[in-house]
């Protein structure tokens, strides 16, 4: 998986994680349920215009600087879902040996030729989401915007796939679309609506109905759907007991805050803080699942 953040995220980060798509850098419509290999081979073709460049708009570096706070030159890193590799030159320079998985073998194309010169990564195509997966064990894991499809059944496994791979305290830095911040962003449009004159009820149908393929019952999940994907989000609180049931305890949760030019096309001059972000959560192994 990936960074499922598109350009402009209508709703996330992603993430995405996760798609943030600019109506103006949408170069076709989907319709799509599952994040599948197909869908990730087809987003790779133009990855750079469909995806949210997490790293580059983490303006105040968090994700970089507490990688540093990990770095270890006898130590192992994983980058679960590492797309084409964005992060992967900043883990090679500060662990020993890396490992980049992803679904998508073109992505992992694409993160060959963007780390050439980088011999300490090992690229490998495997879907985390699968019952069971065997990894090496390692001492660090990055994720961002990864664990994002609507499946519950999906998401668990891939962080009992994290955790597996993990040495016994071992630290993780996990990204993941807030649910809080989708749901502000939207109470945001509503008010932009009004602002402009459109009446209350209005504004909120016409919030909703930009979003016409949203089901009702998706969003007492978490899920929003961003460009027709359903994708997940997640709340604080629900990082917290998800990720302890899973032998993790989260040692700091942090806002990575982004421009509001992230939700509109052209945004408003009134809107200042608090800005759209996802959640930023760096954990540590603590025990078995």
């Amino acid at each position: 998986m990936h960074t499922m953040h598109t350009k402009m995220r209508k709703a996330p980060s992603g993430l995405i994680a996760v798609l943030r798509i600019n109506k103006d850098w949408r170069l076709f419509a989907r319709n799509v349920e599952e994040m599948d290999v197909k869908y990730w081979n087809e987003v790779a073709e133009n990855y750079d215009h469909e995806i949210f460049d997490v790293l580059a708009h983490d303006k105040s570096s968090l994700i970089s600087d507490r990688i540093k706070n990990f770095a270890s030159e006898t130590g192992t890193a994983s980058d679960m879902g590492c797309g084409p590799g964005k992060f992967l030159p900043i883990l090679s320079e500060r662990f020993r040996h890396v490992y980049a998985y992803d679904i998508s073998e073109k992505c992992l194309e694409q993160a060959r030729d963007n780390c050439v010169g980088l011999a300490n990564i090992d690229y490998v195509m495997a879907d985390l989401s699968k019952k069971k997966i065997r990894m090496p064990k390692v001492d660090f894991v990055l994720c961002v915007n990864s664990i994002i499809m609507r499946s519950m059944v999906k998401r668990f496994r891939y962080l009992r796939a994290i955790s597996d791979h993990l040495n016994p305290e071992g630290h993780m830095i996990l990204v993941v679309p807030s649910f809080e911040s989708a749901i502000f962003s939207k109470i945001r449009r509503i008010e932009s609506h009004m602002r402009r004159g459109v009446g209350y009820g209005a504004a909120v149908m016409a919030v909703w109905r930009a979003n016409s393929r949203q089901k009702a019952s998706h969003l007492q999940q978490g899920i929003i759907n961003i460009d027709n994907v359903p994708t997940k989000h997640y709340l604080k609180e629900e990082l917290f007991a998800t990720l302890r049931d899973f032998g993790f305890e989260i040692l700091e949760v942090m806002k990575i805050e982004y421009g509001w030019e992230t939700e509109f096309s052209d945004p408003p001059h009134w809107l200042k803080e608090p800005f759209p972000w996802d959640w930023l959560v760096t954990a540590q192994k603590v025990g078995p699942v």
